[in-house]
């Protein structure tokens, strides 16, 4: 049960930290419940999990264009996406593992952009 909280802990902070959709949610682009979207969108990544044996990075990155162009009509053409589900990829790992220093670091740098 930890380790299921703190990998969605790390999910929701790698997509919260994630510059492209901080600001499609600022701007509002996927409109007044941006913010939720957001949220379905962490929900969706943690479900990938829950659904299939297997989830590598690609998986986790085709989801999260999908998401940003249908909800929020951005075409992410850097490569943040893969960055971040790389990221959701090391998390998910360390977490199976017993080991929440990368959840607890984006956690602390969330925070303190929050601040």
């Amino acid at each position: 049960p930890t380790q299921h909280a703190r990998f969605e802990l790390g999910v929701c902070m790698a997509i919260y930290n994630w510059e492209a959709l901080t600001v499609a949610v600022q701007s509002f682009w996927g409109g007044p419940d941006s913010e939720d979207k957001r949220d379905w969108m962490v929900g969706s990544i943690v479900e990938l999990y829950e659904q299939q044996q297997q989830v590598d990075s690609e998986d986790i990155e085709d989801r999260l264009l999908q998401i940003m162009e249908d909800e929020f009509e951005v075409a992410v053409e850097d490569d943040s996406a893969y960055d971040v589900a790389e990221k959701i990829v090391r998390i998910f790992g360390q977490c199976r593992e017993g080991d929440f220093s990368l959840v607890d670091s984006l956690y602390q740098k969330y925070q303190s952009k929050a601040n």
